[in-house]
């Protein structure tokens, strides 16, 4: 689009793309510069269509000159301000809608934005020493995810105490779509004891809803009730996403 008038006025007249007309949506909820913009075109447009309303009637309205001639001026007046109303109540209706289509995401999509804001890259000690599970870490967040497990494989089989090894490897499934293998590990690492936080139940749950395969949705619900229930790792996330199911 040129500017954004068009880009507005595209919207309206149902020119966007399903993905354009998402983020229109998101971005009036989001930006409000540019939702202010969208609440002048919905009162000028409605403006315009008032008068051209109002030329149709013209033939009318002289007809009806001697009833109206004392109220004329204060009829017009109150013409203009009578959408106000009306264009504030558009601009709150696609408001609405665009905030419902911003955060009232389907399970699936929460477990996506999750596994692409928290677990796509992992966290390195500042130190200049690289052990294997630090390469491994290297690895995985330069996307050489086979590199990756091979290291994280090693540690677990040398320390198979070691949680974050079997965490990981856990990672690595998920991002490579291995999602059976990463139940596998997730489930695990929930059943690792002594742990001071185990993240193992929370994984789980992300990784059905990641699935989505028949009854990995009804699984996962029962498993962020147990987290939330249980205070687990991952237990403020899982509540978040119960009151939004």
């Amino acid at each position: 689009m040129n500017n954004e008038q068009e880009y507005i006025e595209a919207y309206f007249n149902k020119e966007l793309e399903d993905s354009e007309k998402k983020q229109f949506e998101e971005r009036c909820v989001a930006d409000e510069a540019f939702s202010k913009d969208v609440a002048f075109y919905i009162l000028s447009r409605e403006a315009a269509r008032q008068k051209l309303l109002e030329q149709k009637k013209e033939e009318w309205a002289k007809y009806e000159k001697d009833k109206e001639n004392n109220g004329r001026a204060s009829f017009r007046q109150f013409t203009i301000g009578k959408w106000l109303p009306y264009a504030a109540a558009a601009c709150l209706i696609l408001f609405v809608t665009g905030y419902f289509l911003f955060s009232s995401r389907s399970p699936q999509q929460l477990a996506n934005k999750y596994i692409q804001e928290h677990l796509m890259q992992l966290s390195q000690a500042m130190n200049a020493s690289k052990d294997s599970l630090e390469k491994g870490i290297e690895a995985y967040n330069n996307k050489d995810y086979k590199t990756a497990l091979l290291l994280f494989e090693g540690v677990y089989k040398a320390h198979p105490v070691q949680s974050d090894a079997l965490k990981y490897m856990g990672h690595v499934s998920l991002a490579t779509g291995n999602y059976d293998k990463a139940l596998r590990y997730f489930t695990e690492l929930a059943e690792m004891k002594g742990l001071y936080s185990n993240p193992g139940m929370f994984l789980k749950a992300v990784t059905l809803l990641k699935r989505d395969e028949k009854g990995d949705k009804e699984q996962a619900k029962q498993l962020l009730q147990q987290v939330v229930n249980n205070r687990e790792e991952g237990s403020n996330q899982a509540k978040e996403w119960l009151e939004k199911w």
